[in-house]
């Protein structure tokens, strides 16, 4: 018999390797090892600060933790814990900068500046320190007294962006009076 013939009786690609085995994480040990510095650098990017991004990363291994069944195939481990981490930076962002709150309160808090010309004039050298963005979101909810869906589609966006939009403008207001204006 050839060695051609002895190739069709067995193995048709001998000379072929065998395809490698998926890499798997065998512990919770080795899937931390791998993943910790990943994740940490995937929320420190997002949040912007080391305490932040260290709480919001633990918080994404350990809800990892309660829920991966182990031996599981790298890849999957590593998309899931990435999804995870996702979820768990909307969570934080919801929770500590939630403006439909603080747009409802502001919506509740008296106005007093009418009757105080002086705190008029400070308020429009305000304005035009602000970006254009935040000074025209602010003049149609508190100048020209537009609800919140309003001013949304007087700028052509969400309620939520505009909310989001009126939070951050006010907060830059704020900062700019104690800078500038003081």
């Amino acid at each position: 018999m050839a060695v051609t013939e002895l190739r069709v009786l067995g193995n048709s690609e001998p000379d072929r390797p065998a395809e490698p085995l998926p890499a798997i994480y065998p512990n919770w040990e080795s899937v931390y090892q791998d993943n910790v510095v990943g994740i940490y650098q995937l929320v420190f990017r997002k949040v912007g600060n080391a305490p932040d991004a260290e709480d919001l990363a633990e918080e994404a291994l350990m809800q990892t933790l309660k829920t991966l069944r182990l031996p599981a195939p790298v890849p999957t481990v590593r998309a899931y814990l990435v999804k995870t981490a996702r979820t768990v930076l909307a969570d934080h962002w919801r929770r500590h900068y939630a403006a439909r709150d603080a747009a409802n309160e502001l919506e509740q808090m008296p106005v007093e500046i009418a009757a105080n010309p002086d705190a008029v004039e400070r308020a429009q050298r305000l304005l035009t320190l602000l970006p254009e963005h935040f000074r025209n979101i602010l003049e149609l909810r508190f100048l020209r007294g537009y609800s919140v869906r309003e001013a949304a589609n007087e700028l052509g966006v969400t309620e939520s962006n505009a909310r989001v939009m009126q939070f951050r403008a006010l907060r830059k207001a704020a900062d700019l009076e104690r800078e500038v204006l003081r």
